[in-house]
């Protein structure tokens, strides 16, 4: 935001005269201001929905109005507005308070010069979020022109690696007869060829020059049986940056056929007349983009059929879809013209509508779910009541993708526990404070960023020990957040909303930063400890990262083994080809790696084939597990050993109950590390010498 541009300001002060000078101290500063002075709740939610607002400047109380109701409404309607309260007097708890009620920021009545500051940083963040979101949309859109010819298409297109498709366009899907095109996923190509040619299709494979375009005629087979003869065109191609096989399939048939089929299907749910849930999900990224640019937000209803397993096993399978049609027409009466529904899955239908109003939302949601609940439905001479469980979610400036947008809908209708109700999205608070009072994601966020700006962070450090006597003095580091009560808050907590607001790398950073330092102090002292210190995926991508690394190490005097690098599995298998790269420059630098929480996935050892990490340390569920379940330790005896075999040491966490202790040395495992052995510790201060194991 430029400094020619009026800031659109909202205030929330008793005071006219104080609201005026608010205004005057703005324009003093050079900075055009379009205000207005919130009156009532009414007023600003009318206020709110006219245009976009920059900032809002609030009293903690003015006209019966609170700013923790602004901030409750703010969330509610998912704007990207950021609060700062204006505090009447110095006492540190109305701070404190501020922050606990969600403002970004608090300033008192007095000092306004930190309020200008506050106010410029602020609107600085805004545009820099507004900017971000245009790119996202902006870059979105270049894909989508990109992909267009691909998915708009009525030529049959595939990408094939190894020869599994990795990418299908929907006239891929309606030609061989499928709904949607992510159901080719990892299928062979091969498959799709009729029993008679698959020889000839071998042999073309065989014979296919990955530097040219072949074809070949084949006989394919629908999702139905039929069989289609077609022409294949397979030529060269990249997809994701990566080495692949452009497959083009056309049917030998009058192509105004073929092209009627697709128009006739293509954005069709053939059960219920509906859209289709590819459909909308095209329909649903527009509206995600005209709200993220402020152009018009909408709402989403996700409308969950209950117990819908058990109708179907009672009536069967064709009757249940007789019920299902039959509810469509009974949503679709109820729903104006100009509103989108869709069946979005076997039990579930969608509905967009334009426009914030969450009154009106709420009363059709309302409409639709006593009108099916009245209605008796008929299959096979059978009777069927049936009730909605109907989550709404506002899409507004913080709604990033349309994956978040219906996920917030899910919550809302998994929240309605009994069924047959209607809820509104609500944020979900990560933590409690002071009598168990819910935290907001905005403070947490304001709380993350005042403590890497204040230097606030803790950190613990918590010994792991070896279990079969090696002299070895080794702390896992363990961040932790003061909130406002003194009490420390777990990265879980906080993480989240941390990475929200684009801030996990200034984490990383602060946390290897301070770790070295008190690690190089330790070792000025005689110690020879070594860190394990956790780093999120965001590091992962952090292309300064191991330089900055390699000096913080050698300005310290540090030697590189003396850190560990630890990945939680999650990171490592979603960013695999990240996290290689990761720990092969590690490596480098002979700084060691970790895998933490290892064992939590389908197939853990699947990421091994990918990374070579020093160590992997087991997720704290097997201790728990194994000392009463004979079939737990087995297993685990087996990871233990197959990862020894390949080279790479052991530990593993949550060590609690020392009866574990047989357990886990029976299996093998090198090192434990839990509260059994000790809580974390402030400092890196810890008699190795005393655990005699």
């Amino acid at each position: 935001m430029s400094n020619k541009e009026p800031i659109r300001l909202l205030i929330l002060e008793q005071s006219l005269n104080r609201a005026e000078e608010l205004i005057v101290l703005l324009r003093s500063a050079g900075r055009a201001t379009r205000a207005h002075q919130i009156g009532s709740d009414a007023d600003f939610l009318e206020k709110i929905s006219e245009q976009p607002w920059d900032l809002i400047l609030a009293a903690n109380e003015a006209n019966g109005f609170t700013i923790q109701s602004v901030i409750s409404q703010l969330q509610m309607l998912d704007k990207d507005i950021p609060v700062i309260m204006l505090a009447d007097n110095r006492d540190p708890g109305s701070i404190t308070q501020g922050l606990k009620m969600g403002a970004i920021d608090v300033a008192l009545d007095d000092d306004d010069e930190r309020l200008l500051l506050l106010i410029q940083r602020e609107l600085k963040n805004l545009e820099t979020r507004r900017q971000k979101r245009r790119a996202e949309v902006e870059l979105k859109e270049t894909d989508r022109r990109n992909n267009l010819l691909l998915d708009s298409s009525t030529t049959a297109i595939a990408y094939v690696h190894e020869g599994m498709h990795i990418y299908t366009n929907q006239a891929y899907a309606n030609l061989f007869g499928y709904e949607d095109p992510d159901e080719y996923a990892g299928i062979p190509i091969i498959d799709l060829i009729t029993k008679e040619d698959q020889v000839k299709f071998k042999t073309f494979l065989k014979s296919f020059d990955r530097d040219e375009t072949q074809e070949a005629e084949f006989g394919c087979v629908d999702n139905e049986g039929a069989t289609i003869l077609t022409k294949l065109t397979m030529s060269p191609a990249t997809y994701d940056s990566e080495s692949c096989t452009q497959a083009i399939f056309k049917p030998l048939v009058d192509s105004s056929e073929l092209e009627d089929r697709i128009k006739e299907i293509s954005s069709q749910d053939l059960l219920t007349g509906l859209f289709n849930r590819q459909y909308f999900i095209e329909v649903l990224d527009q509206a995600v983009d005209n709200a993220n640019q402020g152009k018009q937000s909408s709402i989403i209803f996700y409308m969950v059929i209950d117990h819908f397993p058990r109708i179907r096993s009672d009536a069967g399978i064709s009757n249940a879809d007789l019920v299902l049609g039959d509810l469509a027409s009974v949503i679709r009466g109820k729903v104006p013209d100009d509103h989108l529904i869709a069946r979005f899955g076997d039990d579930v239908f969608t509905l967009l509508i334009e426009g914030n109003d969450k009154a009106a939302a709420e009363e059709l949601a309302e409409t639709i779910r006593t009108t099916a609940e009245e209605h008796m439905f008929e299959a096979s001479g059978k009777n069927y009541q049936v009730t909605l469980s109907i989550g709404l979610s506002m899409i507004a400036e913080n709604t990033s993708t349309v994956e978040q947008a219906i996920s917030r809908a899910y919550q809302a209708s998994d929240s309605i526990e009994e069924g047959n109700a209607i809820a509104f999205y609500e944020p979900k608070n990560p933590t409690l404070g002071e009598g168990g009072q819910s935290i907001s994601t905005d403070t947490l966020q304001a709380l993350v960023s005042h403590a890497l700006d204040e230097d606030q962070f803790k950190l613990n450090f918590q010994p792991i020990i070896s279990l079969h006597g090696e002299d070895e003095e080794q702390f896992e580091v363990l961040l932790r957040l003061p909130d406002a009560e003194g009490n420390d808050l777990r990265p879980a907590e906080f993480m989240g909303p941390a990475e929200d607001a684009g801030l996990l790398q200034k984490i990383d950073r602060w946390v290897v930063f301070n770790a070295i330092k008190q690690l190089a102090k330790q070792r000025e002292g005689g110690g020879k400890a070594r860190l394990f210190i956790n780093v999120s995926h965001k590091i992962l991508t952090d292309e300064e990262f191991l330089p900055w690394m390699s000096v913080s190490l050698k300005a310290s005097r540090l030697a590189s083994d003396s850190i560990v690098f630890q990945l939680h599995e999650n990171d490592a298998t979603s960013y695999i080809k990240q996290a290689a790269k990761f720990t092969k420059g590690l490596q480098e630098l002979h700084i060691k790696s970790s895998i933490n929480h290892f064992g939590c996935s389908l197939n853990p050892f699947n990421l091994l084939k990918h990374l070579t990490p020093d160590i992997v340390k087991l997720d704290g569920s097997f201790a728990n597990e194994i000392e009463k379940n004979e079939e737990k330790r087995e297993e685990l005896i087996e990871i233990v050993r197959s990862l020894q075999a390949s080279g790479v040491l052991t530990a593993i966490s949550g060590v609690e109950d020392p009866s574990t202790l047989p357990a886990l040395f029976m299996t093998g495992i090198n090192y434990i590390q839990g509260n059994y052995i000790s809580e974390p510790l402030d400092d890196i201060d810890y008699d190795f010498s005393s655990e005699g194991l």
